[in-house]
């Protein structure tokens, strides 16, 4: 049985910072847990710098068409490039600090920033890095569409990586007047990128977001003749409390006063401003 559209959103792009504009789609405003945050983001320069997180993972998304690379590093000694197309994510669990910013300050990155929740049992995992260059995220092509499988798995196949959390997270070509179903777990939502097309009569844009009924086993999308370029996220709520601590979520407010406590010993390790 076919999901259907349970909201409709049309968003845009607003500034965040100097050098940066996203599109956010949150969880407490938005009914996408376990992914917490979800945003498409432009910047062009260093905005945050060394920061910790905890109790979650962290995904950063490049997307093929970005004009330049980001950098990510971490407190464990992890320094990688997230060339376009390439994914890196950071397992924070019981807390890690990392910084991210684009390789060349002034050129443009294009891609996603993704909160991804864990369950209370997995809150406290050991944290760790995973990455994969823009040639290793795997991907299914048949004549109507591409699918790169950035998380999860899709007909077999699936990155070498995977989250505490279980999801999918597809980039999806869809070509010029083409029909494609997608399996999909009880949360999913589409959002846009680039073309036209519509799913249980709903449009989709660049920028649009659908967020689906939780009853169901499949999303119907079909394009129009521009063709659609989108992202599919599909997973399984916790269905626990979630208590946010700036960067840190937690389940209970205990547990958020016992992170920031563990932070302040420097149990999240140290991450010293970039000299490069």
């Amino acid at each position: 049985m076919n999901k259907t559209v349970s909201r409709k959103t049309d968003l845009h792009f607003k500034p965040a910072f100097p050098g940066l504009a996203g599109v956010d789609v949150m969880a407490h405003t938005y009914p996408i847990e376990p992914f917490l945050v979800f945003t498409e983001f432009f910047m062009d320069r260093p905005v945050f710098g060394p920061h910790p997180h905890a109790g979650i993972s962290v995904m950063t998304y490049m997307l093929p068409d970005s004009k330049e690379s980001f950098i990510n590093r971490d407190s464990q000694g992890d320094f990688s490039t997230i060339e376009p197309g390439g994914v890196h994510i950071m397992q924070a669990g019981s807390g890690m600090h990392h910084d991210e910013f684009p390789k060349v300050t002034g050129n443009e990155t294009h891609g996603f920033q993704i909160w991804i929740n864990h369950a209370d049992e997995g809150r406290l995992v050991s944290p760790k890095s995973m990455h994969a260059s823009a040639q290793e995220v795997p991907e299914k092509r048949t004549e109507d569409y591409v699918v790169r499988v950035v998380h999860g798995e899709l007909d077999g196949i699936a990155p070498n990586y995977t989250m505490v959390t279980k999801v999918n997270l597809y980039h999806v070509f869809l070509k010029p007047n083409k029909s494609m179903e997608l399996q999909a777990m009880p949360m999913a939502f589409v959002y846009g990128l680039h073309g036209k097309g519509q799913s249980e009569g709903e449009t989709i844009h660049a920028q649009s977001l659908l967020n689906y009924s939780s009853q169901g086993e499949k999303v119907a999308i079909h394009s129009f003749a521009e063709g659609l370029e989108f992202m599919f996220a599909t997973g399984t709520p916790h269905n626990e409390p979630i208590t946010y601590g700036g960067p840190f979520v937690m389940t209970t407010p205990e547990q958020i006063a016992e992170t920031k406590r563990r932070y302040a010993r420097g149990e999240m390790g140290i991450l010293e401003p970039y000299k490069g």
